[in-house]
């Protein structure tokens, strides 16, 4: 067990140094190896801090004053060092490592004035019976509590990190909801922001990324599927499981600027408000099987009374409908094709605009980032609007929705001179 404390002394210290490392590089290089060596540390001293905080109820001299700092640690690290990141800004990772390298330096230092000898623990500190049944009995009293919640933070930390990988970071997990990212993309006077969205969220994450469009010399590439001809059976609106949630639908929001139709309009001296350009594609574009997907969401859950009925019955319908292929189908409609749309836009729009926003649903961001930062655009920085505050749901209101009590919800809202997107059904 000594040596497995060890271990655990030096990757809690090699943590703090790769990540160290790789915060200063990523704006630069943003070598991914470095981040996956980092990764693998983590993952390490988590495992090995699991067997050596089980340890402590067998040993009785394993030194708790060196090792429950760190275990408060990792459980802190858990949690993506909330609330830091709301103090500290974007460089929050790189405080809480050098902070995390400082405390592991003082534990190893504490250690060497416990044992006058090693900064490590050292066989003179393991002297006599490890085990201890009064101490093992104290352990399980006090763990009672702790293993709950330990798996609570991991369960978050795991479930958090898929959506982040997911997303490319533009959503993200927190104690207190959903966040999406914002990205600014900079080369030379031209900048690109990639703001990612979601179709349902509080009334403030859209005010606040409306109030933050401003400025002449300015284009949105708006998303926004579009049906000319009439191809849905189905509505497709958000409306119904937004009231459920008491939440606002995207579908409702609208993006102040002047609309135009193609490049051709361009002003050679712009406005003070944005430009806003359609940068989607129409459903005659998606392949049939795609549509027929898509009535079926809109059909079983996006018009049910129940979430928990409605996706009973899309799952039921898709095990008899949807094959592998038809999901590798599905998503290229959704994703793929939509995001070459953007993008092929994206060459003439930083021609005539200094700025180009793409406000689009986030799971289409890690790819139009990838292909932006081939184009030699460097991020400059980054910020995170709170979407869903899961504190504030309705939780009464959403269970009795499950129970198929919910009222219907009245339709779409639209305003005049101002872009209000189509439901996109992504």
């Amino acid at each position: 067990m000594r040596k497995l404390a060890n271990i655990l002394l030096f990757l809690f210290v090699l943590t703090a140094a790769l990540t160290i490392v790789n915060e200063l590089q990523r704006p630069l290089f943003d070598l991914q190896f470095v981040s996956s060596l980092g990764q693998i540390s983590w993952l390490m001293c988590l495992a090995t801090g699991t067997v050596v905080y089980i340890g402590l109820g067998f040993n009785r001299h394993l030194p708790k004053t060196i090792l429950i700092p760190l275990f408060i640690w990792m459980a802190w690290r858990l949690l993506d060092y909330w609330p830091l990141e709301n103090l500290a800004g974007d460089h929050y990772r790189l405080y809480a490592a050098d902070a995390q390298l400082i405390l592991g330096l003082i534990v190893l230092k504490l250690n060497k004035v416990r044992n006058h000898k090693s900064i490590v623990l050292i066989s003179n500190q393991f002297r006599g019976t490890a085990f201890s049944g009064r101490r093992f009995l104290a352990f399980c009293l006090i763990s009672l509590p702790i293993i709950p919640i330990a798996l609570l933070l991991g369960s978050y930390s795991l479930v958090g990190q898929v959506i982040d990988d997911g997303t490319a970071g533009f959503v993200r997990l927190k104690p207190d909801g959903l966040y999406l990212t914002e990205k600014t993309y900079r080369q030379g006077e031209k900048q690109i922001r990639l703001t990612g969205m979601i179709h349902l969220g509080e009334e403030n994450f859209y005010s606040g990324l409306i109030d933050s469009i401003s400025g002449s010399r300015t284009l949105i590439l708006a998303e926004g599927v579009s049906d000319e001809k009439g191809l849905l059976r189905q509505r497709f609106s958000y409306g119904k499981i937004a009231d459920i949630l008491g939440l606002e639908s995207q579908e409702k929001i609208s993006f102040p600027g002047r609309i135009i139709e193609s490049f051709d309009e361009a002003e050679a001296t712009q406005p003070e408000t944005p430009d806003i350009l359609r940068a989607d594609i129409d459903l005659s574009q998606f392949d049939p099987r795609t549509l027929e997907v898509l009535d079926a969401l809109a059909k079983y859950v996006l018009d049910s009374d129940s979430l928990v009925a409605g996706y009973a019955k899309f799952n039921r319908w898709a095990e008899e409908h949807v094959t592998n292929d038809i999901n590798e189908i599905v998503m290229n409609d959704l994703v793929e094709k939509r995001n070459r749309s953007v993008l092929s836009y994206l060459p003439r729009a930083l021609e005539k605009y200094d700025t180009v926003i793409i406000p689009w649903g986030a799971l289409h961001m890690k790819g139009i980032e990838e292909q932006v930062k081939k184009g030699e655009f460097q991020l400059e920085k980054s910020l995170s609007r709170r979407s869903i505050d899961i504190w504030k749901l309705p939780y009464r209101k959403l269970l009795k929705s499950m129970m198929g009590t919910t009222d219907e919800r009245e339709g779409r809202h639209t305003a005049g001179g101002r872009w209000n997107p189509p439901p996109t059904p992504n």
